[in-house]
C-alpha cells in the first residue's frame, strides 16, 4: 500500500517515513498541500495519513481531495506521545487490517 505522509516539518515527516518503511510499508511524504494533490492526482495512494501540524483548513481541503480519489485519510492524533510510539499505537494497526 502507498501511504502519503503530508506534515509541516521535514524531520518529522523523515521520520515518519522512516519507521513507516521499517515495518514494510511502502511510503512517501511532502510538507506542502500543493504536493499532496499532485500525489493524489498522479496515484496511487492507499492511505493518507495528516500530521497533526497541518492547519485545520489545509486539512480539511486535503481530505475532501482524498475522498473524491477514494483514499481513506488517517488524522495525527499524538496527544504528547512521541512520533514511534503514536505509529506504533494508532497507525500501523491501521496499516495491517488493510
Amino acid at each position: 500500500m502507498d501511504i502519503l505522509v503530508i506534515g509541516r516539518g521535514p524531520s518529522v515527516v523523515a521520520s515518519g517515513l522512516e519507521l513507516i518503511r521499517a515495518q514494510g510499508f511502502t511510503a512517501h511524504g511532502v510538507t506542502a498541500d500543493e504536493d499532496a494533490l499532485a500525489a493524489l492526482a498522479a496515484g496511487p495512494v492507499g492511505l493518507m495519513l495528516i500530521g497533526g501540524g497541518v492547519e485545520p483548513t489545509s486539512s480539511t481541503a486535503l481530505k475532501e481531495k482524498a475522498e473524491q480519489h477514494g483514499v481513506p485519510v488517517l488524522e495525527a492524533a499524538r496527544n504528547g506521545r512521541d512520533l514511534e510510539t503514536y505509529l506504533r499505537e494508532e497507525v500501523f494497526p491501521v496499516l495491517r487490517d488493510r
